[in-house]
């Protein structure tokens, strides 16, 4: 008898053993599976980018005069000359030039040459002036990460131009979806831009997801979604901003409301 409830006993715990097992094992598969998102025109609308880049070449001139420069009043003609360079390194080598080589570029279009000292406070502040440019949460994206976020690891995947990851982060922070996020891959930061692997499997690998159990949102065909699928992610083509083009690139997924995206997911990862 004693012996009969001892098996009992011991089959019982042995079934609680394995049904924890079991959780832990299914929750590790579920941790697996990821979500990552672009940043401009995806989680953000930009408001203010004509405003924020009046300031920064401002700023630009009145640091040269401080520091003996007489650059013309006018920066226009410099930056200008900086687009089709940029461009040109930005889809040739699939990665952003840093604030510091735009600059020097720029500064170089006038036979200004800054000191290493002299260039990085430069940056700094042109970077730090991003803070100006009051992005916007996409409607009913706040709404979509604090449910998405409860069950799966969420990431960002984004180029940045002239302002760095740690200002958009706190353009996150300001609006409360920072919070939501547990992977980032900001392209100066990581050093490649999309659609280079590199920039997805640097948000993946930081919460141990593999491609084909992940999901990329983004508003970019020829960025965004080739990128992801060339990857093996499934990709969502978010439209809600101003992207209704595909270019020929299909996406998995169209969606122009973040409140269409749970039931993809949940399909996707069924």
């Amino acid at each position: 008898m004693n012996s009969r409830r001892h098996s009992t006993r011991l089959h019982e715990q042995e079934e609680i053993v394995y049904c924890r097992s079991k959780e832990r094992t299914e929750k590790d598969n579920l941790m697996k599976r990821a979500i990552t998102f672009d940043y401009w025109q995806t989680l953000v609308d930009d408001t203010r980018e004509r405003e924020t880049m009046t300031a920064r070449k401002k700023m630009m001139h009145k640091y040269l005069i401080a520091i003996g420069f007489k650059p013309p009043e006018n920066l226009d003609a410099g930056f200008a000359t900086a687009k089709p360079w940029f461009h040109a390194i930005y889809h040739g080598e699939q990665r952003t030039p840093t604030l510091e080589e735009r600059l020097e570029f720029v500064l170089n279009h006038y036979g200004i040459k800054l000191a290493t000292t002299q260039l990085k406070p430069l940056a700094h502040e042109f970077g730090e002036l991003g803070l100006m440019l009051g992005p916007v949460p996409t409607p009913n994206v706040a709404e979509t990460l604090a449910l998405l976020s409860k069950t799966y690891p969420l990431g960002i995947v984004s180029d940045t131009g002239y302002t760095p990851g740690s200002v958009l982060r706190r353009h996150l922070e300001h609006h409360g979806l920072l919070q939501y996020f547990s992977a980032f891959s900001f392209s100066n930061e990581s050093g490649r831009a999309k659609p280079h692997e590199h920039a997805f499997m640097t948000a993946l690998n930081q919460v141990g997801a593999e491609p084909a159990n992940a999901i990329h949102c983004g508003d970019l065909p020829a960025h965004d979604v080739l990128g992801a699928k060339r990857l093996g992610m499934t990709a969502v083509l978010y439209t809600g901003c101003w992207a209704s083009e595909t270019d020929g690139i299909i996406p998995d997924y169209v969606i122009a409301d973040w409140r269409e995206l749970p039931a993809i997911v949940e399909k996707v990862f069924a």
